[in-house]
């Protein structure tokens, strides 16, 4: 089974993600900020993070930053799911160190993938 960090402030979209990934069989905890996600993924207890960029206090980019600093994190596949299309943001997370870039609105099929993809990976 995949165990899944959502890091996310919206709460609809915290709930349809949940939703959607535990019927495609996977384990989901949801956070609603870069503070608390952060403090969550350093339990180890996680195979993949999805973390929204835009946020209020401790933003994705600084998500993405700190857990790719660290040596229990360091390796935790990461995918963005953002409203921010533009060439620089999608530069600037994978540059921080994100895996995967995904924009919003997305198909869940497509999340679902990727994230298999991911953790298959870095299971291997």
């Amino acid at each position: 089974m995949y165990r899944i960090l959502c890091i996310e402030d919206d709460a609809e979209t915290r709930v349809l993600l949940k939703r959607s990934l535990e019927s495609a069989g996977m384990s989901v905890d949801t956070v609603w900020s870069g503070d608390k996600g952060t403090e969550a993924a350093m339990s180890g207890a996680f195979d993949c993070v999805l973390v929204d960029l835009m946020m209020p206090g401790m933003n994705g980019y600084q998500v993405i930053r700190t857990l790719k600093s660290l040596e229990l994190t360091g390796k935790l596949p990461i995918v963005v799911l953002t409203a921010r299309e533009d060439q620089e943001s999608r530069q600037r997370a994978l540059t921080a160190g994100a895996d995967v870039y995904i924009v919003k609105p997305f198909k869940i099929d497509q999340l679902v993938k990727e994230i298999r993809t991911l953790v298959d990976q870095s299971r291997s």
